[in-house]
């Protein structure tokens, strides 16, 4: 929503906010490990009646090559050698080649850790903005912190262990993808007993999938044996479901492609770009979104599980340098014969 400080600052000010006036930029005050990430930096606004907590309200422009990760690292930096003061940061980052904008702040149930642990929401309509940063004078600074801080900490926990559930059938989902995939390799090397063996695994995986369906449904679990993939009342709950994400099977084929585009071996993040771009159509809203431990985008955490998938069936290489990514002459063998079977 806001793409410089002065639309951050004009927004405020037309909120009622006691907006810093006029609107300065400096150096942040900062260790240098958290302001190399930040290109500007301006306090916006400070909310202190004298009575409660001091809310500081700052405008970050990060450095092209910086990530949420950085801006978290700055929030979470900024608590630690200010504990007096509560900064919400208003703050413009650069995603997929877009600028977007977030407000973060430090997550004080965590206090230990810097990296990743940092409160955010994405900032990307005026409504965003109003429903978290809307401003009443007349409540107390102590009360206005606590409700920006509750809404940032996230949703109440029913909702999060229905997400929890989501996220373990949209895994399971996955491996059942790759055994899919390791089921049309063994065919075309017709190894009978491992084509047995991966169906007897895909049909255990099936039964583990609908069982969590059940459950994040609200239905009790069976005491007696699921019913079969014709049942109608599985098909409709299926249909119910949202997907978390796309299928971590998916990324097999790209990441042993762009292994091959790239010579046989690259650094990750040159794999995982072609990677992105063999994707990009495909990719769902929620693969953007970062996961639980704020490290990472879920795609990028679901291509490095794929890449350990298919290190382990000996796609890729087990002992390639630290941060190198190689196939195997097993892996090539697998590409081609998966691209025949589609040919056909």
């Amino acid at each position: 929503m806001f793409q410089t400080a002065q639309q951050a600052h004009a927004w405020l000010k037309e909120q009622g906010y006691p907006v810093m006036e006029p609107l300065v930029f400096s150096d942040p005050p900062l260790p240098k490990g958290a302001a190399e990430h930040i290109d500007e930096w301006a306090l916006l606004a400070k909310l202190d009646d004298g009575a409660g907590l001091p809310v500081h309200l700052y405008w970050l422009r990060a450095v092209p090559q910086a990530n949420l990760n950085h801006l978290k690292y700055v929030a979470q930096a900024y608590g630690h050698k200010y504990p007096q003061i509560r900064p919400l940061i208003v703050a413009c980052y650069r995603r997929h080649h877009q600028w977007h904008c977030v407000l973060v702040c430090p997550n004080y149930e965590q206090p230990r850790n810097q990296w990743g642990r940092a409160l955010h929401a994405d900032l990307d309509t005026e409504t965003d903005a109003s429903s978290l940063l809307r401003y009443d004078p007349t409540v107390p600074v102590e009360k206005y912190w606590q409700r920006i801080y509750a809404t940032l900490r996230g949703e109440p926990m029913n909702e999060r262990v229905k997400q929890a559930l989501e996220s373990c059938i949209a895994e399971l989902e996955s491996i059942l993808s790759e055994i899919k995939m390791s089921i049309k390799c063994a065919v075309d090397e017709e190894d009978t007993d491992r084509i047995d063996e991966l169906n007897r695994e895909a049909k255990s995986v099936k039964r583990v999938i609908e069982q969590v369906q059940q459950i994040a449904a609200g239905a009790p679990t069976p005491s007696t044996p699921i019913r079969t993939a014709k049942s109608p009342a599985r098909s409709r709950q299926r249909g119910k479901r949202q997907p978390r994400g796309t299928p971590q099977g998916a990324y097999h084929v790209p990441i042993l492609e762009a292994l091959v585009e790239l010579g046989g071996k690259a650094p990750v993040s040159a794999v995982l770009e072609r990677v992105y771009t063999k994707l990009e159509g495909r990719l769902q809203p929620s693969d953007l979104e970062f996961v639980p431990s704020g490290q990472e985008e879920r795609w990028r955490n679901t291509a490095k599980w794929a890449r350990a998938d298919l290190k382990e069936q000996g796609y890729l290489a087990a002992d390639s340098p630290k941060g190198i990514w190689e196939i195997t002459d097993a892996g090539r063998r697998c590409l081609e014969s998966l691209k025949h079977g589609a040919a056909r």
